[in-house]
């Protein structure tokens, strides 16, 4: 078995991913679209963390979220943390994950995001004294209902090019 097959698929969709995560609503659309913002790198992560565990560590995914820090300009660390619990939780639990169905995954998105943005929020308003909003919301609610989307995508993409 080669180790690097399929390792630049993984590598590009986590590009893709941090690509739309620092995009900019065009101006002129109204305030409340930015709300529901998906968080593209934890689906993505989630992802490839339960389907193939071997590939990505809590290394890979703490330097992932130091890059994310440096992108959108939060607390280094931040993100790190944030996205080494949430591959620990994936690890920990990726055999009962993959026994769920896509709408039982939704579920299981749902908390973990929003455990994820609860703590963004806590730190946020620590470090910086930003407010809480309820950006949050619509952050989790949009990630939650393209998880059946990225999951479909994501699994046809692995299938045709074998990563194994």
């Amino acid at each position: 078995m080669n180790p690097f097959n399929g390792g630049w698929v993984i590598l590009i969709s986590l590009l893709i991913a941090m690509t739309f995560a620092v995009f900019r609503l065009p101006d002129g659309s109204p305030e409340w679209l930015g709300w529901f913002r998906p968080s593209w790198v934890l689906l993505i992560m989630f992802f490839w963390v339960m389907e193939l565990p071997h590939r990505i560590g809590l290394i890979a995914a703490w330097l992932l979220g130091l890059l994310m820090d440096g992108l959108l300009g939060e607390p280094l660390g931040l993100n790190g943390f944030l996205f080494a619990g949430f591959t620990y939780v994936t690890w920990r639990f990726f055999e009962r994950l993959r026994m769920y169905s896509v709408l039982q995954q939704c579920g299981v998105v749902l908390i973990l995001i929003l455990l994820a943005q609860l703590l963004r929020a806590g730190a946020l308003n620590l470090a910086s004294n930003q407010p809480f909003g309820f950006a949050m919301f619509g952050t989790v609610l949009s990630s939650t209902l393209l998880w059946p989307f990225i999951y479909l995508l994501l699994m046809r993409i692995r299938t045709s090019v074998r990563i194994e």
